[in-house]
């Protein structure tokens, strides 16, 4: 990942998880990433072509220019780019294994094509609910508060994340540890 932020959704979740495929929706605690709540957002699957979003945050809505929730994750997309990532974000919702897009996003002025990151993690639902995914979407450089509106979304990779990685312990230094 490329972001901060990034790192923080991801670190917070993968605790969650523990040993098992994903958290529990219930297990979120939205005041553990306060700083980071108008990035994120809900996906679910209502057994059509594209995932839809229950929620949204208020920044990734500010981004788009109108309210997300209720609307389907294609229209994020180029029409005629859109049905691969709904394709990816069904598949995380039903197989439980998190992703990371590398994104690029056009606004309404058409200047340089804007770095974004989309984090898609998969959440553990009833076996009678819906699947959901926490998801966020993340600038890779911090954008004006006024910035023209992004119109759609480009996906230049995608990479499915590991579960196995573990925080690597490094031994100490002895004789650091004897001066100190």
């Amino acid at each position: 990942m490329k972001s901060m932020a990034g790192l923080d959704i991801y670190a917070y979740w993968d605790e969650l998880r523990g040993k098992r495929s994903a958290p529990r929706r219930e297990d979120i605690d939205p005041a553990k990433l306060k700083h980071h709540l108008g990035d994120l957002f809900i996906l679910t699957d209502k057994g059509e072509n594209t995932p839809f979003f229950p929620l949204a945050g208020t920044r990734l809505c500010d981004l788009f220019g109108r309210e997300l929730r209720d609307r389907p994750f294609s229209e994020l997309w180029h029409q005629a780019n859109a049905t691969f990532p709904c394709r990816v974000a069904r598949g995380i919702l039903h197989h439980q294994l998190p992703v990371v897009f590398d994104l690029e996003a056009e606004d309404s002025h058409g200047a340089a094509p804007l770095a974004y990151e989309m984090l898609l993690l998969p959440l553990r639902t009833d076996p009678d609910a819906a699947p959901r995914l926490l998801g966020a979407l993340l600038a890779e450089r911090p954008r004006h508060e006024f910035a023209a509106l992004i119109q759609h979304l480009s996906m230049k990779s995608s990479r499915l994340l590991r579960l196995d990685i573990a925080p690597v312990e490094y031994p100490m230094d002895t004789q650091r540890a004897e001066s100190c």
